[in-house]
C-alpha cells in the first residue's frame, strides 16, 4: 500500500473552482467572489492541503497592517479529519503571519475546532451565535450604495483596527444601508444571503435600518450576532430569526487588539472577523 502525501501550496486563482468545490461539500455560504477576494487581498497567505495531489482542505489569512489578521475557511473534507492536516494548515497560515510581524491572530472557533485552536496557543475571547431566518430561495441582488469616510471610522472604532481596504472590496458586491452613525451591508451567497456587518453608535438607528435591510431580501438570510449585543438578538428574534450555531472569538499574540462587540449588531463575517 503507498504512503500517502500531505503537500502544503499557495492557493492561486486558478483554484477558485476547487476551492469552491470543497467548501461546496460541506455546505459552506461563499460565492466564487468571496473566494477570490480573499486571494487577490492575501495572495501570498491562502493555502490548499493536498494528499497525493488531491485537494483536500484549505485555509485563508486576512492582514490588517501589522496589528492584527484573522485566520479563515479553515476546512479540512470530513473524510480526511484526524490526520494532522487541520494542525499543519494553521501552523503554515501561524508561520506567515508571524512572518509579516502580526502582533495579534484572531479565528473565529467551532466546539470542534476550538480544541485544536487551544492546542495552539489561542485563548477566548468573546462568543456569538449565528441565527437563521429559514426560506426555500437563496436570494440574488446587484449591489448598491457605498460606504463613506465617516462609516470606515466607525466600523474602526467597533472593530479595534483598520480594515477599510477589505470592507470597500466587500461593500463593492453588496446593498449597503448607511446613516451618519450606523451602516450595514447584504451580500448574497450560495446558500443564503448574509445580513453583516451592521455597526453603530445609536441603537435607536438599527432596528428601522435592518426593517429596511430585510424588506430588500426574500428568502434564507444569515446573520451572526455578538452575545454581548442583546439588542440585535432581540431585533432578529422578532423578526423570524432562530439561533443555529455557535462560535468563539479567539486570539494570539503579543497583544488582543480589543474591538466593541456592543456597538456591532451583525459581523462581517467569521473569514475575515
Amino acid at each position: 500500500m503507498p504512503q500517502t502525501q500531505l503537500h502544503i501550496r499557495q492557493m492561486t486563482l486558478s483554484d477558485l473552482d476547487c476551492v469552491m468545490s470543497l467548501k461546496d461539500q460541506v455546505a459552506w455560504n461563499q460565492t466564487p467572489d468571496d473566494i477570490r477576494r480573499l486571494i487577490e487581498y492575501e495572495p501570498g497567505g491562502c493555502f490548499v492541503a493536498e494528499i497525493d495531489d488531491i485537494p483536500v482542505g484549505a485555509i485563508s489569512t486576512t492582514t490588517y497592517g501589522t496589528a492584527l489578521a484573522w485566520i479563515g475557511m479553515m476546512l479540512v473534507l470530513p473524510d480526511f479529519r484526524r490526520r494532522g492536516i487541520a494542525k499543519t494548515l494553521m501552523q503554515t497560515s501561524l508561520d506567515y503571519l508571524r512572518g509579516r510581524g502580526v502582533e495579534c491572530i484572531k479565528l473565529d472557533a467551532t466546539p470542534l475546532g476550538q480544541p485544536l485552536y487551544e492546542q495552539l496557543g489561542f485563548h477566548s475571547e468573546w462568543g456569538f451565535q449565528r441565527w437563521e431566518r429559514a426560506g426555500d430561495s437563496v436570494a440574488s441582488f446587484s449591489p448598491t450604495g457605498k460606504l463613506l469616510s465617516e462609516q470606515f471610522e466607525l466600523d474602526t472604532l467597533a472593530f479595534g483596527t483598520n480594515r477599510s481596504k477589505l470592507l470597500a472590496s466587500v461593500a463593492s458586491s453588496c446593498r449597503v444601508f448607511t446613516t451618519k452613525s450606523t451602516y450595514g451591508m447584504l451580500r448574497p451567497g450560495s446558500i443564503a444571503a448574509y445580513l453583516g456587518p451592521v455597526v453603530s453608535r445609536t441603537e435607536s438607528e438599527v432596528e428601522p435600518m435592518i426593517n429596511e435591510m430585510l424588506v430588500t431580501v426574500a428568502g434564507r438570510v444569515f446573520w451572526d450576532i455578538p452575545i454581548a449585543n442583546k439588542v440585535a438578538e432581540e431585533i432578529a428574534a422578532a423578526h423570524g430569526f432562530q439561533p443555529v450555531r455557535q462560535l468563539l472569538r479567539m486570539w494570539t499574540g503579543q497583544r488582543n487588539v480589543v474591538g466593541r462587540p456592543q456597538l456591532q449588531f451583525a459581523l462581517l463575517d467569521p473569514t475575515t472577523g
